[in-house]
């Protein structure tokens, strides 16, 4: 089995990545191969809007996303984490989930083995856990078209602090367990 993260936040190592990598780590303990990947440390370009994916199985785009794109075909499970900028995911994170517009064919069906488990991971800085709960749940309904089953999303409020995840140890237990669980 595999599982892989991908890290929508430029910040390395902060609250969207530790938890990530703490549901992959849970993950790892149930017997997945993991591997992450940081959206940041890409190189990669938005979605062109050329449909060229609609007549062939594949984006036209040959960069790092494309090679993302087939680790996510190829996996059983993905862990997608971004924090909330400015209302929303970040604009690497958005980049990347455009171009998952390949995944589906042109009568809007999957193209990826449908059942893949998926974990939604954000971070805001407000103390308001409803506050943005938006972003998630609409990107939760894009997985849901992809044929992907949403197991959980998980959402950190009150994360300014670039460390703030990795002392919430009620959270970083959730994250693991729900990682084991996949």
């Amino acid at each position: 089995m595999k599982a892989i993260g991908i890290v929508g936040s430029p910040r390395k190592n902060g609250n969207v990545d530790t938890l990530v990598q703490t549901v992959l780590e849970g993950a790892s303990q149930a017997g997945y191969q993991i591997s992450k990947y940081i959206l940041n440390e890409m190189k990669y370009s938005g979605c062109q809007g050329c449909d060229y994916c609609k007549t062939h199985d594949h984006c036209r785009l040959d960069d790092d996303v494309s090679k993302l794109l087939r680790e996510i075909a190829d996996a059983d499970a993905v862990v997608f984490g971004s924090p909330i900028y400015f209302y929303l995911f970040t604009g690497q994170f958005k980049l990347m989930q455009d171009r998952m517009y390949s995944l589906i064919d042109f009568e809007f069906k999957p193209r990826i083995k449908p059942g893949k488990r998926a974990v939604i991971i954000t971070s805001q800085g407000d103390p308001d856990i409803s506050a943005y709960a938006k972003a998630a749940d609409d990107f939760a309904e894009t997985l849901k078209l992809l044929g992907f089953d949403v197991r959980e999303i998980i959402r950190m409020a009150d994360g300014n602090s670039k460390n703030a995840a990795s002392e919430r140890k009620d959270l970083l237990e959730r994250a693991r367990s729900v990682g084991a669980a996949l």
